[in-house]
């Protein structure tokens, strides 16, 4: 054994840190409109769309070709947080996406958007659990304040600021 870990190295668990492999997940909330309500995909066998970000990934590239998989067209594509989650680092992008007329059988369920509480941690501590419902809330009202502020989401999304006025961003609400 002691030459096959000379040989090959020591088992990844036991390395502090490796370019090779770092435990992330990808998490793409689609998001659209349809007959002016919001709504939201996820997987019918999951709670949210998910896959591994590899180191040598870029991550918006890879939420553009899982959209492409499904087909879904995409409109706006942004990175709204991240969480730690069973040992992993979870990456949010929200994905604004035309209505799809039909979608692949047993894929992806559209969902009606509600609303959600954000999850709230310590001044110096997460919160101990963080739902998918709170994320989705989170990404939306991220959405309502770039559809506000950044130019380029702006012009993309013309018209949203409308379907998007309940989810008013934290820095607005502390302005009030």
């Amino acid at each position: 054994m002691a030459e096959l870990v000379e040989t090959i190295g020591p088992p990844i668990s036991s390395v502090p840190w490796s370019p090779d492999f770092v435990a992330q997940t990808l998490e793409v909330l689609p998001v659209g409109v349809r007959d002016g309500a919001l709504f939201w995909m996820k997987p019918t066998h999951a709670d949210s769309l998910r896959v591994g970000l590899p180191t040598s990934a870029k991550p918006a590239e890879v939420v553009l070709d899982v959209l492409k998989s499904y087909p879904l067209g995409p409109i706006v594509v942004h990175s709204t947080s991240w969480r730690h989650e069973d040992g992993r680092i979870v990456l949010t992008y929200v994905a604004v996406v035309e209505a799809p007329s039909r979608l692949p059988p047993d894929s992806l369920l559209s969902l009606p958007v509600g609303r959600a509480k954000l999850a709230r941690g310590e001044a110096m501590s997460a919160p101990r659990s963080i739902g998918v419902d709170a994320v989705l809330e989170h990404a939306l009202r991220h959405l309502s304040w770039l559809v506000r502020d950044d130019p380029a989401v702006m012009k993309a999304l013309a018209g949203w600021q409308e379907v998007l006025a309940g989810f008013e961003p934290e820095p607005f609400r502390a302005l009030a």
